[in-house]
């Protein structure tokens, strides 16, 4: 059984397995975990908190990473290989 999960903030972007599915079939994945972190900047901007310009920093190389990524990687499914000995083989052979 597959584990769901959720984001709290952000829902209609990203709230379940089905929808990350979708993304990555769109082949957009990459580009809308980056908007998502576009748009948790912007509201920590607009919050009364003040966080150090380091952590600033480290969203905005996350989200030029995964731009970079959109733009030269695809998401493909791992293929499952059964490993079968041939037959009439040996381990030791």
């Amino acid at each position: 059984m597959r584990k769901k999960y959720h984001f709290k903030t952000l829902t209609w972007l990203m709230k379940d397995e089905n929808s990350t599915r979708f993304h990555i079939k769109q082949d957009d994945y990459f580009g809308t975990i980056a908007t998502i972190l576009s748009l948790i900047k912007q509201k920590l901007k607009k919050s009364q908190t003040k966080y150090s310009s380091d952590f600033y920093d480290t969203l905005n190389d996350l989200e030029k990473d995964l731009l970079w990524l959109q733009k030269n990687y695809q998401i493909t499914p791992k293929i499952k290989k059964k490993n079968k000995m041939p037959k009439g083989k040996d381990i030791n052979q």
